[in-house]
């Protein structure tokens, strides 16, 4: 089998969920298979021989994540290229993309659609994608779903919206979750120097990490933890991706009278220190509205850390009984949260020895695997 996969969305610094997707499932694929071929912008780490085309100057345009249309372009053109030029029997794209009209058998991955929702959870989130990236994928998505041979969800709630949204047939989605890196997310007996540099004392503040969005509900957050008495405080460990949704936030801390001391915004950490953070903290809590995933749940689990997180999408799939739920619209039921996770130690024993035994469940290389055998799968279909 002839496999290509575009791995042209991991770019530098901080990766995204989505990024580390298709990070991690390139460098186990060529685990599995040293002939599986990556096309990327750049080196990546333990991935050999990656197909760089040229047009740098337009490939680091693209690695702003900013330039939806040249990157529609580029999947069109450059990477169609690079395909038929390969030889490819199969090409899969980690990212939610794909070529309209595939001269190969192509798989394509869905991590979420939380924008195409419109219940009550989400109305608020439908201006959080620019109009621009809106229209492009309105118009594109529905064929590249019908032209794929297959299709990966990371959840069986994406699954689901899969089939409620684009009609897409149940049987041509697979799930593949997404894993964590189990060498990093770990127990970790002495966090307190890393912590230090934070200005964190251990078991004295709840950690969020993910990227600032309107659709994981910082607000909330914040106004819940406006409602706990004491010193715990909020780190938020996220690289902001809507500066006017950041600004609405550090107002509500604002109105709340909240000092920089309770509400702590990080920004980005290195990939070497999320690990501490999540080992000191008293909590994880991640109340989006919507999540296709929710890789931090696990990372969380896997260090031992309480999570607090919302009972709606993939999230209750992603936790099972390793968590505690709240309710994401309310403030109410998200400080209740807070609180009985602060106050029960009992709790939080009993949700860190749960999380353990799920974070078995999400392994990059378990999840590599089963995609290899739906490559071969589709490989095999599409020679007979």
């Amino acid at each position: 089998m002839n496999l290509l996969v575009n791995a042209t969305s991991v770019g530098t610094g901080a990766l995204t969920g989505i990024e580390r997707f298709g990070l991690r499932i390139s460098q186990e694929l060529c685990r599995i298979d040293p002939t599986v071929r990556i096309v990327g912008m750049q080196d990546i780490p333990g991935v050999p021989n990656v197909t760089k085309p040229r047009l740098l100057d337009f490939g680091k345009r693209l690695l702003t994540r900013k330039e939806y249309l040249l990157r529609a372009v580029w999947d069109q053109t450059v990477f169609r290229y690079q395909a038929i030029k390969s030889r490819a029997d199969v090409v899969f794209f980690p990212i939610q993309d794909g070529m309209l009209r595939p001269p190969m058998s192509q798989i394509v991955t869905v991590h979420d659609l939380h924008y195409r929702h419109f219940d009550r959870n989400i109305a608020e989130c439908k201006d959080e994608i620019s109009g621009l990236r809106k229209a492009i994928y309105r118009i594109k998505m529905p064929q590249i779903l019908s032209n794929s041979a297959a299709v990966v969800a990371v959840s069986d709630t994406t699954k689901r919206d899969l089939v409620d949204t684009f009609g897409v047939s149940i049987d041509k989605i697979h799930v593949v979750y997404n894993g964590y890196d189990e060498e990093r997310f770990r127990v970790i007996g002495e966090p307190d120097g890393v912590l230090r540099r934070y200005g964190l004392l251990r078991g004295r503040y709840f950690l969020f990490v993910g990227s600032i969005l309107r659709h994981k509900n910082l607000d909330r957050l914040v106004q819940a933890l406006g409602q706990l008495d004491g010193e715990i405080c909020l780190v938020v460990a996220g690289v902001c991706k809507d500066a006017s949704y950041l600004h609405q936030v550090k107002d509500t801390v604002r109105s709340l009278g909240l000092s920089p001391e309770r509400i702590r915004f990080q920004s980005y950490v290195p990939d070497q220190d999320l690990p501490y953070l999540y080992n000191g903290a008293l909590a994880l809590v991640l109340p989006s509205l919507h999540e296709g995933f929710g890789v931090p749940l696990v990372e969380a689990m896997a260090c031992g850390t309480p999570v607090i997180t919302s009972n709606t999408s993939a999230m209750p799939e992603v936790a099972g009984n390793a968590a505690l739920f709240v309710e994401p619209c309310s403030v109410e039921s998200i400080a209740g949260g807070l609180r009985e996770i602060a106050a029960d130690s009992g709790l939080r024993d009993r949700l860190r020895m749960r999380g353990f035994e799920r974070a078995k469940m999400f392994r990059w290389s378990s999840s590599a695997r089963r995609l290899y055998s739906l490559c071969q799968s589709v490989c095999a279909q599409g020679a007979s």
